[in-house]
């Protein structure tokens, strides 16, 4: 296994942190500066890549009460030219996704919640298109049908083959907000729905994933070919909210199965969800559980339809992390370390037999709450990018690892 090397960009050309917040880094890492040509406060990272390999950083502008999504692509080398995907005046929810199609199109979306609705969590989802590196948009839609009603805690897509795209929702169509209000059924519990998108948006039938999830985790999915991964933080008796996978296709669940048998009783929503990373031959899931009080960070190796072994890689974690396989069979994972009176993010590299190799500390300092509170990490080639929001400095960062 090669020994990792670590490079901070540092967006809008910041120094190194001072007083509180440091990152720490050893004598063998090289450092580098870049500014990011995003302007005020930047928020709600998101890190993908092109058809072609490229990295593609996302963020939100806020200035006053308008909020805009913009992203530009890194070569290796420079930024291409920064651009906006949608400016709103209320609030955007859950992180904005852009992301490369097979066809060298770009997908976004982003949530938007609905102003004047009884339910203060109430969003809509919406996607565009652009086949002119994102210049022009098509008009957005609404990718779900109109019973959905959107929670406003989390989305997350897949791209798929064909240029389908898997979108995966927490649905509170069963939640009662008003009392005058009847539904069909009153379970009264949030639910994780589906649906495929063709490349024009038309919907395929809805899914149920599950009926009874915890309401503001985020669910995150990932698809390999018609192959579909979803892991959540299921809501089960007794107050048990423990981590869950689906594996499922379009149309049927294939397989459903607990990750990990934590048995974290919490009367209510920890909000602090799973990632999932899929290939051909295997997945890795990472996940938080928080059951015995100092909070442990898992990574677990997956077949599709059962955890094949699993390991504890902090005992006293924050969580909000994200893993991503390797060429060879290890994992790169990234999370948030409770060592308090500030937090860490740490790196390491784990391997499928549970051995923990070539841990540092990237940063260490405060970060924001939702929906900025979760790392992002993305691989390409022998690189690692991994984003985070600087709470103090109201500014997202970037580091580029080559391992």
């Amino acid at each position: 296994m090669k020994p990792l090397t670590v490079k901070f960009l540092a967006l809008y050309g910041l120094l190194l942190c001072q007083g509180c917040q440091t990152i720490h880094h050893a004598e063998s890492q090289t450092i580098r500066e870049i500014s990011l040509p995003a302007k005020g406060v930047s928020k709600q990272h998101g890190l993908t890549r092109t058809a072609d390999n490229q990295l593609l950083a996302s963020w939100v502008e806020s200035e006053g009460s308008k909020n805009t999504v913009r992203f530009a692509v890194y070569d290796g080398a420079n930024w291409l030219p920064v651009r906006t995907v949608v400016s709103a005046s209320s609030k955007l929810a859950a992180s904005p996704v852009v992301f490369g199609m097979s066809d060298g199109s770009l997908s976004a979306f982003w949530m938007q919640g609905v102003k004047n609705d009884k339910d203060p969590y109430a969003a809509d989802i919406y996607w565009v298109r652009s086949t002119d590196a994102g210049q022009t948009w098509t008009a957005p839609i609404k990718p779900y049908n109109t019973q959905a009603r959107i929670y406003d805690a989390q989305m997350s897509f897949a791209p798929m083959p064909e240029d389908r795209l898997a979108l995966v929702w927490t649905d509170s169509r069963f939640v009662n907000h008003d009392e005058t209000e009847t539904f069909p059924i009153k379970t009264s519990r949030y639910q994780i729905m589906a649906a495929i998108l063709d490349k024009d948006g038309r919907i395929g039938n809805e899914m149920t994933l599950d009926n009874d999830v915890c309401s503001c985790c985020r669910v995150y999915t990932d698809a390999e070919g018609d192959e579909l991964m979803t892991v959540y933080r299921d809501h089960l008796k007794g107050e048990i909210r423990d981590i869950s996978a689906v594996s499922w296709k379009a149309g049927r669940i294939s397989q459903q199965f607990p990750v990990h048998t934590d048995h974290w009783v919490i009367n209510g929503c920890p909000s602090n969800g799973p990632s999932v990373d899929l290939t051909k031959a295997n997945g890795v899931i990472a996940w938080f559980n928080g059951g015995d009080g100092k909070g442990k960070f898992w990574l677990g190796f997956t077949s599709k339809s059962a955890i094949k072994s699993s390991v504890v890689v902090d005992d006293h974690a924050i969580g909000f992390g994200k893993a991503k396989l390797l060429d060879g069979g290890s994992a790169l994972v990234v999370w948030r370390s409770n060592v308090g009176p500030e937090e860490e993010l740490v790196l390491a590299q784990v391997t499928p037999t549970g051995e923990i190799n070539n841990r540092k500390v990237i940063y260490r300092g405060s970060f924001p709450r939702w929906p900025s509170n979760y790392l992002s990490l993305e691989t390409i080639g022998n690189q690692a990018y991994i984003a985070w929001t600087d709470l103090v400095k109201k500014q997202v960062r970037l580091v580029e690892v080559t391992f």
